[in-house]
């Protein structure tokens, strides 16, 4: 006949302290998880923003604009730009105009070439594949 000893009174001890020491330790996990999404959004926070070396080089980049826009300002006002006459103005209008005809065509040009091609290889390649295959980048007016 089995009786309640001593070592059933302490094996079941060991196991309530085995068992407090498991919620502590899932506690602390928890603490821990917590406090790393609270350390990953902070480091995120941190890359989102420019890096010191980042911000001074924009800083350089700005100073030299501004000592260019500087100097383009002080040759207008000492008058060393040479100005326009209103024939040299309508000439540059004018050529203008013809290019931006030019461009114009040929872009209507392109884009009827394309279309025949896309309608003669229908069955054979897809838009996609047809578009791949000559290098070209989706744009406005496809």
């Amino acid at each position: 006949m089995a009786t309640a000893g001593p070592n059933t009174s302490t094996s079941s001890a060991e196991e309530r302290a085995v068992e407090e020491r498991i919620e502590r330790l899932q506690k602390q996990v928890q603490t821990g998880r917590g406090y790393e999404r609270l350390l990953k959004t902070n480091l995120a926070a941190l890359d989102a923003e420019p890096s010191t070396t980042d911000m001074r080089a924009k800083v350089i980049a700005l100073e030299l604009e501004k000592e260019e826009l500087a100097d383009r300002l002080r040759r207008l006002r000492a008058g060393e730009v040479k100005s326009l006459s209103s024939a040299e103005r309508e000439a540059l209008e004018a050529r203008l105009a013809e290019w931006k005809w030019k461009a114009q065509r040929r872009k209507r040009i392109f884009w009827d070439m394309l279309a025949m091609a896309q309608e003669g290889l229908a069955e054979v390649k897809t838009k996609e594949q047809l578009w791949e295959e000559l290098g070209l980048e989706k744009v406005d007016g496809e």
